[in-house]
C-alpha cells in the first residue's frame, strides 16, 4: 500500500528491463489511482497481467502482491501454499517480505515465513535487512496536509491516545489555533453547526460488542471467561443422587471429566474424588443437604480445592444434584 515504494520497484524493474505483475485487489486499485493522478509513471508494456506471467522467464518478471500479514486468502499466502493459478514459487526465487508484523499476527506470519523458507533460499525480511518502509504519515506529511487543506478544525482520530495528542501538539506548534483542536476519546460526541464545533459532555457507550454465531451481545465476557477456563484446564462434572426427604446419598457419586485428565490413566484420582464427595454428604447436616443449591456450592468449592491440591489445575466444576 506504500505508493512511493511501489513506484521505486516499478522504476527499478524498468531500468532492468523486467516486467511487473500486480496481484491483489487493493494493490491493483492503488496503482491505478496513483497512475491516473500522475504519481507513478512507467513505459507502456511494463505492467503485465499476472495471468500471463508464465509466458516470461522467471528472471524477467517481478510480482508485487498483497498479503504481507499472512491473511489466508490473500495472494501471498496462496502463492506460498501452492494455490495460486499463475505463480509458482521456485527455489531460485527471491521473496522480499517488506512489511512489519501487526501485533496479533505473529503466529500466522511465522508460519508463512517457514513455508517460504521451505520452498526458496532467498527470503528477505526486516529481521535480516532494512526492507520495511512505514506507511504512516511523518510529522512533515501531517503539517503539509494541514497547510494544503487549511481546515477550520483539527480532530486526530484512529490511533493510540498518545499519538493523537502528539499530532495535536504538532499542528498547534505549527500555528494552528489551539481552540479549534479537539483530541477525542472513544465515545466523544462532537456537534457541528452554524456556530462551529463543540464537544458535548455526554458520551456514547463504547464497550466491546461480541458476535458469536447468530448472537450479538455486549455481555459475552462471562461466556469468554468460561471458554478460557475450559480451554486451559477442562471440566469436571460431579453427579450426586440424594434422597429428596432425608438428603442422604442414594448411590456413589458419578465423575465425568472432559479436557482435565484421562480417566483410564487417573483411576486413583477419580476414586479419591468420588470418596471425598461421598464423605462430604455423610458428614454434612441432612437438613442442609436438602437444599440443592447449598449442595452444589459445597461440591464446587471442596472439589475445586481438592483437585488443585492434587494436580495444580483449576478445571471448571459442574455439580449436578439429582433428587429422588
Amino acid at each position: 500500500s506504500q505508493i512511493e515504494r511501489i513506484k521505486w520497484i516499478i522504476a527499478a524493474a524498468t531500468n532492468l528491463g523486467k516486467k511487473v505483475a500486480l496481484d491483489g485487489y487493493s494493490m491493483k486499485l492503488n496503482v491505478e489511482i496513483a497512475k491516473n493522478l500522475g504519481y507513478i509513471k512507467f513505459p507502456k508494456g511494463t505492467l503485465i497481467d499476472v495471468r500471463n506471467a508464465s509466458k516470461y522467464k522467471d528472471n524477467e518478471i517481478i510480482v508485487i502482491c498483497t498479503g504481507a500479514q499472512g491473511e489466508s486468502n490473500a495472494v501471498l499466502s496462496r502463492i506460498v501454499n501452492g494455490h495460486h493459478r499463475s505463480i509458482k514459487l521456485q527455489k531460485s526465487d527471491t521473496v522480499v517480505f517488506s512489511s512489519s508484523v501487526i501485533p496479533g499476527n505473529e503466529r500466522t506470519i511465522q508460519r508463512l515465513k517457514d513455508n517460504m523458507y521451505r520452498q526458496c533460499d532467498n527470503v528477505l525480511h526486516r529481521d535480516i535487512l532494512e526492507v520495511h518502509v512505514s506507511g504512516h504519515a511523518t510529522r512533515t506529511d501531517i503539517k503539509d496536509m494541514v497547510k494544503q487543506v487549511q481546515p477550520d478544525y483539527f480532530v486526530p482520530v484512529y490511533a493510540n491516545h498518545l499519538f493523537l495528542k502528539e499530532a495535536a501538539w504538532l499542528v498547534r506548534d505549527d500555528g494552528f489555533d489551539e481552540k479549534n483542536i479537539t483530541v477525542p476519546d472513544n465515545g466523544t460526541i462532537m456537534e457541528l453547526g452554524k456556530d462551529g464545533m463543540r464537544v458535548l459532555e455526554a458520551k456514547i457507550p463504547t464497550n466491546y460488542v461480541y458476535v458469536d454465531g447468530l448472537g450479538v451481545s455486549d455481555a459475552q465476557h462471562v461466556v469468554l471467561r468460561d471458554r478460557q477456563v475450559l480451554a486451559e484446564d477442562g471440566m469436571v462434572v460431579v453427579i450426586a443422587t440424594i434422597d429428596s426427604k432425608t438428603g442422604k446419598l442414594v448411590q456413589n457419586p458419578d465423575i465425568i471429566s472432559r479436557g482435565f485428565v484421562f480417566l483410564k490413566e487417573n483411576k486413583d484420582l477419580i476414586e479419591d474424588l468420588r470418596g471425598k464427595v461421598k464423605r462430604m454428604v455423610l458428614k454434612s447436616d441432612p437438613k442442609t443437604w436438602a437444599d440443592t443449591n447449598e449442595i452444589k456450592n459445597i461440591i464446587r468449592d471442596k472439589v475445586g480445592q481438592f483437585l488443585f491440591t492434587k494436580t495444580q489445575k483449576r478445571p471448571m466444576i459442574l455439580p449436578v444434584v439429582i433428587e429422588v
